[in-house]
């Protein structure tokens, strides 16, 4: 059991995240509490209007609930409930969504904080804590497991460093292409392979990194995406005192800070990825064209389909007000009633007198019809702005899902091509070290044949008589 969470604001962009199809296998919007609409886009949009009446920045908690182990609603439910109890949001709206990602089902809440009888933000402090203690009681209760830096209670020890991958160095993974694991081996072992400063500075830059004066360490690299690694950890088996002595021959003149070798990297990296997206859109305009069928059967079901029915809705509620309001007209009182009124409006002295009469619907039909048909239309146009609402938050949610496709599209590409220069690369080590072996098998032939021939100009000198019986026989 791992509950994460936070406050945040940006409830669209939220919203739009947990409507990402394209991520996920399922989605399902479980509940909406607190709020006129029932959609998720329209319940945050709530949220957020409600929270602009008071200051706070951050009006909404985020909560995630990943299990170890399938549970079922109602158990999910209960644990809603406890966390919502701990946290102090009893009551408050709330939205849950369910994910199912990688054969795995999750949970997604998110709260308004803004307590509405006092316009005011429910303050939330020690959340981490809390989550933690509602961690272990859930897995407790559900007999779940819980990842080794919760199952024990370490107290200030788990703020220590840790091998395991954090979900920052994920991202920077992500968006590079290359795990922090292979990050490190790939830098050991152009460090430990190098000669001297220079040619470490030299096998960074073919590897795609640059070697940078850092603010407050000494050196940093910065890769292809622009993230700044501090280079003493980037190395195993050296310290930072190695390091530097080592790496002193390079002086810190002619290395660029972090802000020019994120620009000289994001310059490279422009190009890069103009070819890659090039070659990303050539490899997947199959998985496009799938995704925008996807989106458009969608869009067909949530929007095209709702529009006719609302607007069949629409058409029978109209001609039925109209034919009421038609059989009421006909009937004796309301006629007279209606020539009186026309009558009584004719003389102008009369129609401060009868202005009320008129105006009051239970007296005036033509009068009560009206305020039933502007009733009316404001009702259809709130049902109408309602899915023009909701078109627009699907238009947000397929930009998404067509910007992740993209993403894992070049990211494959990305990794292809550092696989393929990291095979280049091997191929021309191959090349100079076997050019290197022939220089040094001719330099080793060559040397053996000066001293055969200086062997045999000895043994000459040391047998001249036999040379010379041999020239007179001759």
């Amino acid at each position: 059991m791992i509950l994460k969470g936070s406050q945040r604001a940006g409830g669209r962009d939220l919203a739009t995240h947990l409507s990402n199809e394209y991520d996920n296998e399922r989605i399902e919007l479980a509940s909406v509490r607190g709020t006129v609409a029932d959609d998720l886009h329209g319940a945050l949009a709530e949220y957020e209007a409600v929270a602009a009446g008071t200051r706070c920045v951050k009006p909404l908690y985020s909560l995630s609930i990943n299990p170890s182990a399938p549970l079922s609603r109602a158990q999910y439910m209960a644990a809603v409930d406890h966390i919502e109890d701990k946290l102090g949001l009893n009551g408050q709206p709330r939205a849950i969504v369910f994910h199912v990602k990688d054969g795995r089902e999750h949970c997604h809440v998110v709260w308004s904080r803004i307590d509405i009888d006092n316009m005011k933000a429910i303050p939330i402090s020690h959340d981490h804590m809390k989550l933690r203690t509602c961690a272990r009681e859930l897995a407790h209760a559900y007999g779940l497991t819980l990842p080794h830096g919760l199952a024990e209670d370490r107290g200030d020890a788990r703020f220590e460093k840790t091998p395991e991958i954090s979900f920052a160095e994920k991202a920077m993974a992500k968006a590079s292409g290359i795990t922090p694991v292979a990050r490190r081996s790939a830098i050991t072992a152009l460090y430990r392979n190098s000669d001297n400063a220079e040619s470490f500075r030299v096998g960074l830059e073919r590897a795609g990194y640059v070697l940078a004066q850092g603010e407050r360490r000494a050196y940093v690299v910065v890769d292809r995406a622009g993230h700044v690694h501090a280079l003493a950890r980037q190395i195993d088996g050296v310290k930072t005192r190695e390091l530097k002595a080592r790496l002193a021959g390079l002086s810190p003149v002619n290395l660029p800070d972090v802000e020019q070798a994120r620009a000289q990297q994001a310059e490279h990296d422009k190009a890069l990825a103009e070819r890659l997206r090039e070659k990303a859109r050539a490899r997947g305009a199959k998985s496009a064209a799938n995704l925008a069928a996807k989106q458009e059967a969608r869009r067909r079901k949530v929007i095209d389909a709702r529009r006719q029915a609302l607007e069949v809705i629409q058409r029978a509620e109209k001609l039925s007000l109209h034919a009421t309001h038609k059989a009421e007209q006909g009937k004796l009182f309301n006629k007279v009633a209606g020539k009186v009124f026309a009558l009584f409006e004719r003389v102008p002295a009369l129609r401060s007198v009868i202005l009320p009469l008129r105006r009051n619907p239970a007296i005036n039909a033509a009068e009560r019809h009206r305020i039933e048909n502007d009733a009316l239309e404001r009702r259809h146009a709130r049902e109408q702005r309602s899915i023009d609402r909701r078109a627009r938050a699907l238009d947000m949610i397929d930009a998404r899902e067509r910007r992740g496709l993209i993403r894992d599209l070049v990211r494959q590409a990305r990794a292809d091509d550092l696989v393929r220069e990291t095979q280049v690369r091997q191929r021309e080590d191959e090349i100079r070290d076997t050019a290197t072996d022939i220089t040094r098998d001719s330099r080793e032939e060559r040397r053996a044949r000066v001293q055969e021939l200086l062997a045999e100009g000895r043994r000459k000198s040391q047998n001249p008589s036999h040379d010379r019986g041999r020239g007179r026989s001759r």
